[in-house]
C-alpha cells in the first residue's frame, strides 16, 4: 500500500465506537521523549491518560508516539517526509506508512480519530499517537507503520571504528552507504564495522519489502534539523523544478565535502528519454548508465538516479534516504549534472544525470 496523509476534523460520534470521557483541559498532555539515543520499538502504555483511552486496544509505540509529538509542536505542515526523520530522531527505524492529524477542543475525545484508527489499523501495525496542547485546542498526530520483521536495537550515534550487529528474524540482506559514498552489504546476522566518520545510510531489506532504513552517525552527534527543509516549495514548471533538483543535490553533497554538480547541457537532454520510461513504469538503472557510456560520458562513472514525491524538496529527500540512489548522489567523482522534470497536479516526477567531465 501506497503511504497516505490523512486529517481528521471534529465529527459526530460513530455508533460503533465508545466514547470516553474528556479530561481537564487546564492539565497539559503528558508527551513521549522526541529523541533516543537507540533504534529500539516496543509496546508500552501513554502516561497521558486521554492517550490512553483512545490507544487502548492498539500497539501503541512509546518511540513513534515521540515522533508524532515532535510533529504536533512544529508550526509547519505534518508530511510522511517528515514523519519518518521525526521517526528517526526518536528511534523508531522502520518505514511510517500512514499520517493522521488534526485538532480538537482541549482536553476532548477525538472522536474523528478514533474512527478513522479503527478503519484503518491492521492488526500487526505500531501505532505512534501524541496530542500537543496548542492554545485552546489539543492537536493530535497520529504515525502508522506496518514492519515486515523485527530488527535487534542498536545505537543512532556510533563511534568510530565500532561494529553493528545486525539481526533480523526472517531472511534479510543490509547495506551501508558511507559519508563518502563506498558501499558494504551482505547478509544477515552480520557485524559490519564502520570504519570512517560521518553520517552513514542503513538499509534493511526482507525478501520483498525494506525492513528499515535510517542514519547512523559515527563521531558525530545526531543533528537538529533536516538535511533538507521539508515540505518544500509549491511545485512550479518543469524547467523550474529540474533546476532546483540539482540545486538540492548539490547542498546534499555540499553537506558531505563533495563538489557541487556544475550544469550540463547534454546530461540535461539525456535526461528526457529516461524520465519518459520512468512515467511508463519501463524504467531500469543499468540500462541508463549504458545510454549514458554510449553518449559519450566514457571516460569515467556516470550515475543517473530518479524520484517521485509531492514536492521537488520531497521528492530529492526520498533520493538521499535510499541506499542505492544515496550511493550515486555522493560519488565524489562526479562533478556535472543535468535533470528533468514533468509536473502533475499531484506531485513531480525526477530524472537527474551525473558524470565527471
Amino acid at each position: 500500500m501506497l503511504p497516505l496523509l490523512l486529517v481528521f476534523a471534529c465529527a459526530s460520534k460513530p455508533s460503533d465506537v465508545p466514547v470516553e470521557s474528556t479530561v481537564d483541559p487546564s492539565m497539559q498532555p503528558l508527551l513521549p521523549a522526541m529523541e533516543a539515543d537507540v533504534y529500539a520499538s516496543g509496546h508500552t502504555l501513554p502516561r497521558d491518560a486521554l492517550v490512553a483511552q483512545v490507544a487502548l486496544g492498539m500497539h501503541w509505540d512509546e518511540s513513534l508516539s515521540g515522533a508524532a509529538a515532535a510533529l504536533g509542536l512544529d508550526d509547519r505542515d505534518v508530511t510522511l517526509g517528515r514523519a519518518q526523520h521525526a521517526a528517526h530522531r526518536s528511534g523508531f527505524p522502520y518505514p511510517v506508512r500512514i499520517v493522521s492529524s488534526g485538532r480538537v477542543a482541549a482536553g476532548t475525545h477525538p472522536d474523528a480519530l478514533v474512527r478513522t484508527l479503527h478503519k484503518i489499523l491492521r492488526k500487526e501495525d505500531r501505532l505512534g499517537l501524541s496530542r500537543v496542547r496548542r492554545g485552546e485546542f489539543d492537536r493530535w498526530v497520529a504515525l502508522i507503520s506496518s514492519p515486515v520483521d523485527e530488527l535487534r536495537p542498536f545505537l543512532r550515534q556510533q563511534e568510530l571504528g565500532s561494529a553493528i550487529n545486525l539481526r533480523t528474524v526472517g531472511p534479510s540482506t543490509w547495506m551501508l552507504v558511507s559519508p563518502s559514498g563506498r558501499v558494504k552489504a551482505g547478509p544477515t546476522p552480520s557485524a559490519p564495522t564502520l570504519d570512517e566518520e560521518g553520517e552513514w545510510w542503513l538499509e534493511v531489506d526482507g525478501v520483498e519489502q525494506t525492513i528499515a532504513a535510517v542514519p547512523l552517525y559515527v563521531n558525530l552527534p545526531a543533528p537538529k534539523d533536516d538535511l533538507i527543509d521539508l515540505p518544500g516549495r509549491e511545485l512550479a514548471g518543469p524547467v523550474v523544478a529540474a533546476d532546483e533538483a540539482l540545486l538540492l543535490i548539490s547542498e546534499v553533497r555540499e553537506a558531505f565535502s563533495m563538489s557541487r554538480l556544475r550544469d550540463d547541457g547534454t546530461l540535461q537532454t539525456l535526461a528526457q528519454y529516461p524520465l519518459e520510461l520512468l512515467l511508463g513504469g519501463q524504467w531500469d538503472r543499468d540500462g541508463a548508465h549504458e545510454r549514458l557510456h554510449a553518449a559519450g560520458f566514457a571516460g569515467g562513472p556516470v550515475g543517473q538516479v530518479q524520484c517521485q514525491g509531492p514536492t521537488v524538496a520531497a521528492c530529492v529527500d526520498t533520493m538521499v534516504r535510499s541506499g542505492r540512489e544515496r550511493e550515486l548522489v555522493l560519488n565524489p567523482s562526479f562533478r556535472i549534472g543535468g535533470a528533468a522534470a514533468q509536473v502533475a497536479t499531484d506531485g513531480v516526477t525526477i530524472v537527474v544525470n551525473m558524470a565527471t567531465e
